[in-house]
């Protein structure tokens, strides 16, 4: 790196820091978890595209492009699609109970057990995610610095844990407005010295890659692509399937997503918001997809690695470019961390440690325990990230690990809402049965279509809650999402403060 990219890379962390200071002293108590309510539209939208997306997405997408084509494409309509419910039934149903933690629903609608087992698996299904975006973003980084991944993993995941311990869920928002401007803002940058220097421009790119096979599955056309055997990397049906639930998952069943729409002042807010985090979303992944054909056209056929092609591609980069792609790596990074973070233990110190009979903490010491756990959590999440180069290459590792175990949470929210065949004890037994389920084939089984592990995990979730909910005879009087929002919401809050 060049001085210029160096002090980029500076600039960056200090203006990071200097938002967390100024949003720490306006802060208020209740701004730790879900910012007072008061959020709008454009930091919602902002954070969960940002929160989202990770420096997984930032290397796995042109990566991917370059080693096995477009197929990465059959994922972006389906951000259109599952915006259809989540806007129209989850966003409504989650926004109008005013919870801090998405599982306590669970526990109104079934029992505290399955709150618990629920928010256990989110913290779990968490960690992984952190981890691997801690480890992502160090290889990188490494590739373009030359420092060791190990430093940058502790380094990274270090300054995240620091200003979210400080600012908490404001803060967290706020820097992912910055965050996600300085990602664009590198992307577009990168792609367009790509295609500038090039003899032939875009055109010049485009052909080559296309002699290298990197516009695959659409030139050559590959009669793989339409199979429906389950055992084919990516299809368009797993790709469409399989993504569905993947996003359903995340949107739906995710204690960092809808928490922010906890935030929101309204719910208008939280719909405009999701759909704004939407457009962002496919902005960003079609510029990486370009990008990844641009470096792939650049580079011709070769055997160097995807990875080592991305990273000599950015340190060759003029104008500070460098130094900007290495802060939006970093921005990247650090907004999945803070995020998953403060999340966590938004997941945690609800969940776990208010119970109804235990007496309120006061202030300063719910502060200092929440600062506490994040250091813990920091320690754990860097450990793992460590072991998570182990499970793949990046793209198999978000769809095995990251979108696979956490599927079980979206099958005790639709069984919550939907079904009067499913009862407390149903719920318990059959979340516990898809959650090692889920892990034991999201960590071993290497045969499976890599979309495909989602579904897999949320169809065995749903069938154990089912069969085990058969064993007695009590359900549901009826299916809470055929009552009012307003009645329910209204319910839900006085059962859960009378310690139901």
């Amino acid at each position: 790196m060049t001085t210029i990219d160096a002090v980029i890379v500076l600039a960056y962390l200090a203006g990071i820091a200097s938002l967390s200071v100024a949003l720490y002293r306006r802060r208020q108590n209740a701004d730790i978890f879900v910012a007072g309510r008061a959020m709008g539209w454009f930091p919602i939208g902002l954070s969960v595209m940002i929160t989202l997306f990770s420096a997984v997405n930032f290397v796995a997408f042109p990566t991917e492009v370059m080693e096995h084509g477009l197929y990465v494409l059959v994922s972006l309509p389906v951000f259109v699609l599952v915006a259809i419910p989540v806007t129209r039934v989850f966003i409504p149903f989650f926004h109008g109970m005013q919870l801090t933690s998405l599982y306590a629903y669970l526990e109104y609608r079934f029992d505290r057990r399955t709150r618990l087992l629920g928010a256990g698996l989110f913290i779990f299904w968490r960690l992984c995610w952190m981890a691997t975006a801690l480890y992502a973003s160090a290889r990188i980084l490494g590739t373009v610095t030359g420092l060791p991944y190990q430093a940058l993993i502790i380094g990274t995941g270090g300054v995240a844990a620091l200003y979210t311990a400080a600012g908490g869920i404001r803060t967290v928002m706020w820097t992912d407005v910055i965050q996600f401007a300085l990602l664009l803002t590198g992307i577009g940058g990168a792609l367009w010295i790509a295609i500038i220097t090039h003899d032939h421009g875009w055109a010049g790119l485009w052909t080559q890659a296309g002699t290298s096979g990197n516009i695959r599955p659409f030139a050559p056309f590959d009669p793989e692509f339409l199979s429906w055997r389950p055992t084919v990397r990516i299809t368009l049906w797993s790709g469409l399937i399989g993504t569905f639930v993947a996003f359903l998952t995340r949107y739906a069943a995710d204690q960092m997503v809808v928490q922010r729409y906890f935030t929101a002042k309204t719910q208008r807010a939280a719909v405009r918001g999701f759909w704004w985090n939407i457009l962002a979303a496919l902005t960003a992944l079609l510029l990486l997809t370009f990008l990844g054909l641009a470096i792939a056209g650049a580079a011709g056929e070769t055997d160097t690695p995807s990875m080592a092609r991305f990273g000599a591609f950015v340190r060759s980069l003029p104008f500070g470019l460098t130094g900007l792609i290495a802060a939006g790596l970093l921005a990247a990074t650090m907004s999945s961390v803070d995020s998953g973070l403060n999340s966590c233990l938004a997941a945690w110190m609800t969940d776990f440690e208010n119970r109804p009979t235990r007496r309120a903490a006061t202030d300063w010491r719910q502060e200092r325990r929440y600062r506490v756990l994040i250091a813990c959590l920091t320690i754990v999440t860097l450990a793992l990230a460590f072991l998570v180069g182990r499970t793949g290459d990046l793209f198999a590792i978000v769809n095995r690990v990251i979108n696979g175990v956490g599927s079980p949470l979206l099958a005790l929210m639709v069984l919550g809402m939907f079904s009067r065949g499913c009862n407390a004890r149903g719920a318990w037994i059959g979340g516990w049965i898809g959650t090692i389920a889920s892990i034991a084939i999201s960590f071993g089984w290497d045969g499976l279509a890599l979309h495909y592990y989602a579904v897999v995990n949320v169809l065995i979730t749903l069938a154990a809650c089912w069969i085990a909910s058969a064993s007695t005879a009590r359900h549901a009087p009826v299916t809470p999402i055929q009552l009012s929002w307003t009645w329910y919401a209204r319910r839900a809050e006085d059962q859960l403060h009378r310690g139901k």
